[in-house]
């Protein structure tokens, strides 16, 4: 062998190991990188959709609670104009239709309109019913065995319901299908005027009668409608005659979209994303370890009988693990994100506690939605990686040193936009919010420099959010009164905690006119809902009220005024203030109140050992402009008596657990401080709520007035 071939062996040899060594090497190490990449982002990607999963359902479950306060609202104002009206009779002012002249088109009802379409599945609802209805009247039916002579006397009554029914109606369009009252006497009255009952048909007979006059309290019932034979909501409670006893219900129906909002979550995510609202079972279920349906789209798409009740559907156990981690989360009131089947497709599941008695409403999206895009970029970065292995193993022999440099470049490519992006963020760390990555490159690298360029003037929005609720919170407390006044015989301390930055909650000192003689005047109030809305809102009735108070030296014409005023700027806004008003006479002892919708006050006599409680008509501020209000009065307290006022933040704290600190143990509490000052009495009240919550924090602004009387 010549020795040429020997040395070109030799060569050979020297060189092709090293070469295939470092190509080996090579392909490992990139595909690694890939892989870490790869993964990396797909985290990413999934952690980011699952945190805005997770925001969607908290949106949606504050929409429920919202949606839950109307219409709990409404339902109150139309039990209480119904009780009002079968305790008073007033002559009756309507003409009176029975279902009976629907059904025969009586010409004397006018017009008759279809249905309004509410939401998508209301279309669907309607399009498969030919009732039609009037806005105009309301109509009766009298039950099979109903006391028809008792039963015509009180529809006479409720004619007048007609107003406030048709103006719940007309503010909460989006919300209302059909609102009525049944009595025990067998008289069903219901808005918008229809026809379609089924002969047979007796609302006593009804889960949301039976149920809401055995438990006294509202309740919610998923049920199907015996006119339209279609799956809906329903909310109802009792009503009560003059002696206190239950004398019948009323009730208010929509459709379960108004809940589930599957139409609004398409728009979000997709056609695929379910919602549904879950309550865990019980014994009396025969599965404690499961998870019931009590609402979802599936129930509103069968056409079902109305004397067949609901069959609820179990969360199938495909996941037990899942399933019990949920369960948890919910005794617990807490909302969560697992991943575990739905009807055998892998998907994620949100979920938050709303409404009550256990309650969740859950949104399904399947898991191959929420990884589409995070598989989409581990498959970008596994394909360009296989793509430059492929094009190395055909010039790795040939252009070896040309491949180290360009392995050189292309790692100067990849870590120059880091570095420039670790320096950006390094500046932000530092407070400077004006820092910039300078984006160079189209890939992740780029996107990714994008996205945190974004993220600036996010941080510099939400630093700013934070100092303008800062000085609202400074503002509004300084719309408080900055400390009791001092009255020679009186002890008065007071507080008010907001459960956020800015609150609805109110208190003042104030005199309304000298012509009454020396007084003592003391104004509090509670705006619905809490936070910087409520707050506007609350500053809205203080001015009101400070600019009447040297106008009119009368109290109710006072606040009647306030209410016309308040009413023309919130006819469409669903909000309003109760609010109650007392003035002590400073000279006779004489008390004087005017009450709108707010809790009564309470007098404590530690010698009896006895409350009273300051009653009087009134409705909040800001429902009904023409209202009148009037005042009450009685005799003052004598020493040692104490004089409380509070919002519902107190009594309606709610423990871990769901349960209300009530006002039993509000009482308690005045009952065992009732010796001490005003303010240690102010101190034990908020001390005992603060300990009931905890560990958490009052989901509602909490108000407290206490007056001793000291001789």
């Amino acid at each position: 062998m010549r020795i040429r071939w020997k040395l070109l062996i030799f060569l050979l040899i020297l060189v092709l190991p090293p070469i295939f060594l470092v190509r080996w090497y090579s392909i490992r190490e990139t595909r690694a990188l890939g892989t870490e990449l790869a993964a990396s982002a797909a985290e990413v990607m999934r952690d980011n959709a699952n945190r805005e999963l997770s925001q969607t359902v908290n949106l949606f479950a504050e929409a429920v609670n919202d949606t839950r306060d109307v219409l709990e609202l409404a339902l109150t104002l139309q039990a209480r104009e119904a009780e009002r009206l079968l305790a008073e009779r007033p002559r009756h002012i309507e003409p009176i239709f029975f279902d009976t002249d629907y059904d025969r088109r009586d010409p004397r009802i006018g017009v008759l309109e279809p249905p309004r379409v509410l939401s998508d599945s209301s279309a669907a609802l309607t399009a498969k019913s030919d009732i039609a209805i009037s806005v105009d009247h309301l109509v009766f039916r009298l039950s099979p065995d109903a006391d028809v002579p008792a039963a015509l006397k009180d529809a006479q009554a409720l004619t007048r319901l007609l107003p406030i029914f048709r103006i719940i109606y007309l503010r909460h369009d989006d919300l209302m299908l059909w609102s009525y009252v049944s009595l025990d006497n067998g008289l069903h009255c219901a808005y918008p005027g229809h026809g379609g009952y089924p002969p047979d048909y007796d609302p006593r007979r009804r889960e949301w009668y039976t149920q809401a006059k055995a438990q006294g309290r509202p309740v919610w019932n998923i049920m199907v409608d015996a006119n339209t034979h279609q799956a809906i909501a329903t909310l109802s409670m009792p009503i009560h005659g003059p002696s206190g006893t239950i004398i019948g219900v009323t009730g208010v129906d929509f459709p379960l979209d108004t809940l589930l909002l599957e139409s609004d979550l398409s728009r979000r995510w997709t056609p695929a994303v379910r919602s549904m609202l879950l309550r865990p079972a019980t014994e009396a279920d025969g599965d404690p370890d499961a998870m019931l349906i009590v609402a979802m789209r599936d129930y509103m798409e069968h056409d079902t009988d109305w004397k067949t009740p609901l069959a609820l559907e179990r969360l199938e156990k495909e996941d037990p693990a899942a399933v019990a981690v949920m369960r948890q989360d919910i005794k617990d009131g807490r909302q969560g994100v697992v991943e575990m089947p739905y009807r055998g497709v892998p998907s994620v599941w949100a979920f938050k506690p709303v409404i009550e008695d256990g309650l969740t409403l859950a949104v399904i999206v399947p898991s191959e939605i929420i990884v589409a895009s995070s598989r989409h970029a581990e498959d970008s970065v596994m394909e360009r990686t296989k793509r430059m292995l492929r094009d190395t193993s055909v010039f790795a022999l040939v252009i070896n040193l040309l491949l180290v440099a360009a392995a050189a470049v292309a790692s100067l490519a990849i870590t120059r936009p880091i570095a420039r992006l670790a320096r950006a963020a390094g500046k932000i760390a530092e407070g400077d919010l004006s820092a910039r990555a300078e984006v160079k490159s189209h890939d992740e690298l780029g996107d990714l420099a994008t996205a945190f360029n974004a993220m600036a003037p996010k941080l510099l929005e939400r630093v700013k959010l934070k100092n303008d609720m800062a000085l609202a919170m400074e503002v509004q407390r300084n719309l408080l009164p900055e400390r009791p006044p001092v009255i020679p015989g009186l002890d008065i301390a007071a507080v008010c905690q907001f459960c956020d930055e800015t609150g609805g909650d109110y208190y003042d000192f104030l005199s309304f006119s000298r012509e009454r003689g020396d007084t003592c005047d003391v104004v509090l109030g509670d705006v619905t809902g809490h936070g910087i809305s409520a707050a506007l809102f609350m500053a809205t009735g203080r001015a009101l009220l400070h600019a009447r108070a040297d106008e009119d030296p009368d109290p109710a014409r006072c606040i009647t005024m306030v209410n016309r005023l308040l009413c023309r700027d919130t006819q469409l806004s669903g909000r309003f203030i109760t609010l109650f008003f007392l003035s002590i006479n400073l000279v006779t002892g004489m008390l004087t109140w005017v009450r709108a919708g707010h809790d009564p006050a309470l007098i404590y006599d530690p010698d009896k050992d006895a409350f009273d409680e300051l009653m009087g008509a009134g409705i909040p501020l800001g429902v009904e402009e023409s209202w009148e209000y009037g005042d009450n009065s009685r005799s003052g307290i004598t020493a040692g008596q104490l004089l409380v006022l509070g919002t519902d933040g107190i009594w309606e704290a709610m423990n871990p657990a769901g349960e209300m600190f009530g006002k039993e143990r509000f009482k308690d509490i005045l009952r065992a401080n009732a010796s001490r000052t005003a303010q240690e009495v102010v101190d034990a009240v908020v001390a005992a709520v603060m300990a009931f919550v905890s560990p958490g924090r009052p989901e509602d602004d909490l108000t407290l007035v206490v007056i001793k009387a000291l001789r």
